[in-house]
């Protein structure tokens, strides 16, 4: 057996079929396998990858792509496996496994090399999600607070989104406080909320350095702006959304922010919430009219559960009664 040593421990009497034999019992031992020096050579190179990358956490199957290019471009021993190679990183301390805990059955691991940005981790919860919400208006610096949740969203499979709207409808679906996903991945203090939006092909999804050099990937501005608006108890509530609006204004594409709107075909008729949100942030009425012509057909709100509202009649939408009034639109430049 390749890497292991078998040592011999006591002579001793053992039957086999009935049959008294004498002889010796010992057990095998791995040999160490960081003690062989050209183990010691393929941990260098492969710190020497880790090192080039700006990548600090790891997936078990991010882990296997490594050591398959390392084992192309170097000789394994015979006694060092692809899996073995594996376990040396963790043994040698030149991995260190993440500690997770879950609200939900949850048995992935992950591995960092070097210090490590939560917002990297959170991405490598679920392959193929994205930064958003309260988290995105945060790393766009349309907040000042650092949520205490990382939001990451990764999107169903593509649904016919359909439906009859009624007022008592939209009343009954907005009487309640809004759902929030059970789904919370910690570490340590870091909470990771995981949700599962709405199908739209990740637009307005965009890549971002982040503060330790990290590959991020989030959705954009005016992406972000539809999605604390949908969902405002992921952003910190209707005031905080008002809040980034206003931040936001000097480098909001309202038109942009409106074909983005239209392609990702909500139900529900959040034209009218963002349209208060830009007017209320500063914007001019101009161009919120292409927002106005999709139908100002029904009351809605802002919020879920809101106790205490005052009503908007230009854009039919009931507001926190403690929501700050509009921001002058002289005072401000905006982009079209």
């Amino acid at each position: 057996m390749h890497g292991c040593r078998y040592i011999y421990l006591h002579p001793c009497k053992f039957a086999i079929d009935g049959q008294s034999q004498s002889g010796y019992i010992g057990i095998y031992t791995n040999v160490v396998m960081k003690d062989d020096p050209r183990n010691v050579i393929l941990l260098e190179r492969f710190q020497e990858r880790l090192a080039s990358s700006p990548k600090r956490v790891y997936s078990p199957m991010d882990l296997a792509i490594q050591i398959t290019q390392l084992h192309a471009e170097h000789a394994f021993p015979r006694s060092t496996s692809e899996r073995k190679f594996q376990r040396l990183l963790l043994e040698s301390g030149t991995l260190k496994e993440i500690a997770l805990t879950a609200t939900y059955p949850f048995e992935a691991k992950r591995y960092h090399w070097d210090s490590f940005s939560p917002h990297e981790l959170a991405l490598s919860i679920k392959p193929g999600s994205y930064l958003s919400h309260g988290t995105a208006a945060y790393l766009h610096n349309l907040t000042d607070r650092e949520p205490e949740t990382i939001y990451v969203n990764k999107e169903q499979s593509f649904k016919n989104s359909k439906g009859n709207l009624t007022q008592a409808g939209i009343n009954r679906a907005f009487s309640n406080k809004q759902r929030h996903s059970g789904y919370v991945v910690t570490h340590n203090q870091v909470k990771i909320t995981l949700l599962s939006g709405k199908h739209s092909d990740r637009l307005g999804v965009i890549k971002m350095t982040g503060r330790q050099g990290e590959q991020l990937e989030l959705a954009d501005l005016e992406r972000t702006l539809i999605d604390i608006a949908v969902r405002p108890g992921y952003a910190g509530g209707a005031k905080a959304v008002a809040e980034a609006y206003r931040r936001a204004v000097p480098k909001t594409s309202v038109t942009r922010l409106t074909t983005m709107l239209a392609d990702l075909r909500y139900v529900y008729p959040y034209h009218q919430a963002i349209g208060f949100y830009l007017q209320n942030a500063g914007h001019p009425l101009p161009p919120l009219q292409a927002l106005r012509g999709v139908g100002i057909d029904f009351d809605f709100y802002l919020e879920h559960g809101a106790k205490s509202t005052r009503f908007d009649p230009y854009w039919r939408v009931h507001c926190p009664d403690d929501l700050p009034r509009p921001a002058s639109a002289l005072q401000i430049k905006t982009r079209s």
